[in-house]
């Protein structure tokens, strides 16, 4: 069963709880090592994080709904059936000589 899809209201009220607390407490390290910060560069730095939040969710949602296939695997095939992990196949061996 598929989810409704959320509107961009829905998708920034979701992040940005996460992206205040976050830059907040980015924000706060940086201060007790010295580094001033203002409001506008706190600003600038949510929005930031809220958009590349938001947007990898849309691009989440979009290839999650896409029935593309993604590219087979470059060993392929199951790996339980290899012939190289039957100790069956292997040809008896010979001891080294030292």
């Amino acid at each position: 069963m598929s989810r409704r899809p959320r509107s961009l209201a829905q998708r920034i009220r979701e992040h940005l709880g996460f992206s205040v607390v976050a830059i907040l407490a980015l924000f706060i390290i940086l201060r007790l090592f010295g580094v001033r910060s203002t409001f506008a560069g706190f600003a600038l730095s949510v929005g930031i994080t809220l958009a590349l939040n938001v947007g990898l969710g849309y691009y989440n949602d979009f290839r999650a709904r896409s029935g593309k296939a993604s590219a087979p695997a470059r060993g392929g095939g199951d790996i339980r059936w290899r012939d190289e992990d039957d100790p069956r196949s292997d040809p008896p061996r010979s001891p080294r000589r030292r």
